[in-house]
C-alpha cells in the first residue's frame, strides 16, 4: 500500500525586488503594485484596481508583476495555467476563479515560503492539484482540488513524464495527491475539499523535513485510488538506524484534526489516514490524528504500517475520532492479513509505541488490529459500538 516514492523535483524559488534608483538623472522603474487583479478578459492598458479593471490576464503575469507580500486577486472564471508561486504573496480567487491544468504537471506549484493560496477550484492535472516544495510557513486555505493524478488514471491515464506517475519497486504510480506538502515545514492546509483525485492530502519529506504541519478541516473524500490522508516518510535519511535526524528529513509533529475523511482508496488499497514509511531510515512520528470523522475507506480507518527495522513511527497519537466501517478492501500488506472490516490498524517489524484512546469506533468486525510488537497505549479505553472483536493482537 505504502508507495516510496522519491521525487526528481528541485525546490525553486526566489523573491523578486523593486528596482533600486539608479541614480540622480538616471530612469526610475515603476514601482512594482502590492494588488495586481487577473481578469479573463484583462489588459495590460486597463486601470488595474478592480476585478472590472484587471491588468492581467494571466495568474502567472500577476505573480511576476506583484511585489513581494502582495496579493494577487484572480476574479472570477477558468485560467488554463499552470500556476507557480515563486515569491511570497496571496493568490486569492474570486467568485468561483478555477485553474484547469489540463495537459499540464501541476495546477499549483508554490516554491516561496509564507505564501498563501486560497479560494480556488483547482482540477485536471496529470499530477499534483496544488504542491507545495520545500516552502515553509505557507497556508492553502479554502480550495475544491478535484479530479487531478490525471497522468496516474487506471483507465486512459495521460502521457506524461512526471515523476510521481513512474512505477516504483513494482509499484504503479498515482501521480501524487490533490494537496502535497513537500519538504515543507509549519505550513496549513485548512477548509478544502479534496475529491476526485488518486489521493486526498499528502505530507511526505522527499525534499528535506516536513514538521510541524497543519491539516485542519478538509473534507477529503472519493479519491479512489490512494489515501484520504497520508502521513508519510520517503527519506532514508530521516531516521539512520532508526535515529531521528529532523533536520535532515522526517515527517513529525502533524496536527490532522478536525476533517471529514471518507470514501477514499476504495478502489487502491487506500485508508483514511495513513502514518507510515515504506523505507529503512524512514521516519513519520510524534504525529496526532484527532477529532476527525473517518468512514468508509478502502484500508482501515487509520492505518499505521512500518515495513522494514531502523524506521521511527513512535509516538504518534490516534486520540477521539468517530471511526466507522472501514477497511473495506482489506489490508494484505502484512501477515496475517487483515480482511475484516477495521477501525485502526497498527503493523510494524520492529518495536512500535502508540497511543490509541478515547476514540469512537463503530460498526466494524474488528476494532483495533496489531501486527508485530506494538505497544498500544489506551487502546481498552476506547469506545466500541458493535464491533465484533474490540482489539486484536497479532
Amino acid at each position: 500500500m505504502t508507495k516510496v516514492r522519491v521525487s526528481a523535483i528541485a525546490a525553486a524559488g526566489g523573491i523578486v525586488l523593486a528596482s533600486p534608483l539608479l541614480g540622480v538623472g538616471a530612469a526610475q522603474a515603476n514601482p512594482q503594485a502590492h494588488t495586481v487583479y487577473v481578469s479573463t478578459h484583462g489588459a495590460s492598458t486597463a486601470a488595474g484596481n478592480s476585478c472590472t479593471s484587471a491588468a492581467y490576464h494571466s495568474i502567472n503575469a500577476a505573480i511576476t508583476a506583484v511585489a513581494a507580500n502582495g496579493t494577487v486577486v484572480v476574479c472570477g472564471g477558468t485560467y488554463r495555467e499552470d500556476v507557480s508561486v515563486t515569491k511570497t504573496v496571496t493568490l486569492r480567487g474570486r467568485s468561483s476563479a478555477t485553474i484547469d491544468a489540463t495537459n499540464q504537471t501541476n495546477g499549483v506549484t508554490v516554491t516561496a515560503g509564507h505564501a498563501t493560496v486560497s479560494g480556488f477550484t483547482v482540477e485536471n492535472a496529470i499530477g499534483e492539484g496544488i504542491l507545495v516544495n520545500g516552502a515553509n510557513n505557507v497556508t492553502i486555505q479554502g480550495n475544491v482540488v478535484k479530479h487531478n493524478d490525471l497522468g496516474g488514471s487506471p483507465v486512459n491515464p495521460v502521457p506524461n513524464s512526471y515523476p510521481f506517475c513512474a512505477p516504483t519497486q513494482g509499484v504503479p504510480g498515482d501521480c501524487g495527491e490533490g494537496i502535497h506538502l513537500m519538504g515543507s515545514s509549519n505550513s496549513t492546509i485548512s477548509g478544502n475539499t479534496s475529491t476526485d483525485n488518486s489521493g486526498g492530502i499528502l505530507i511526505s519529506d522527499e525534499t528535506g523535513p516536513a514538521g510541524h504541519n497543519r491539516v485542519i478541516g478538509n473534507v477529503v473524500t472519493d479519491n479512489l485510488y490512494a489515501c484520504g490522508v497520508t502521513v508519510v516518510g520517503h527519506n532514508p535519511a530521516a531516521a539512520p538506524n532508526g535515529v531521528p535526524a529532523p533536520t535532515v528529513a522526517g515527517v513529525f509533529d502533524t496536527q490532522v484534526i478536525g476533517n471529514r475523511i471518507s470514501g477514499n482508496g476504495v478502489d487502491g488499497a487506500g485508508a483514511g489516514v495513513v502514518i507510515a514509511t515504506g523505507v529503512p531510515g524512514g521516519a513519520s512520528y510524534d504525529n496526532v490524528v484527532e477529532g476527525n470523522a473517518i468512514n468508509g475507506n478502502g484500508m482501515s480507518g487509520v492505518t499505521v504500517h512500518s515495513h522494514a527495522p531502523g524506521q521511527d513511527l513512535n509516538g504518534n497519537v490516534i486520540l477521539a475520532n468517530q471511526i466507522g466501517t472501514n477497511n473495506l478492501g482489506g489490508d494484505p500488506d502484512f501477515s496475517p492479513a487483515d480482511t475484516q472490516t477495521t477501525g485502526v490498524l497498527v503493523a510494524t517489524v520492529s518495536p512500535l509505541s502508540i497511543r490509541v484512546e478515547a476514540n469512537a469506533i463503530s460498526n466494524d468486525q474488528i476494532g483495533i488490529w496489531t501486527t508485530g510488537p506494538v505497544t498500544a497505549t489506551g487502546a481498552h479505553a476506547n469506545a466500541f459500538l458493535k464491533v465484533g472483536v474490540p482489539v486484536s493482537a497479532h
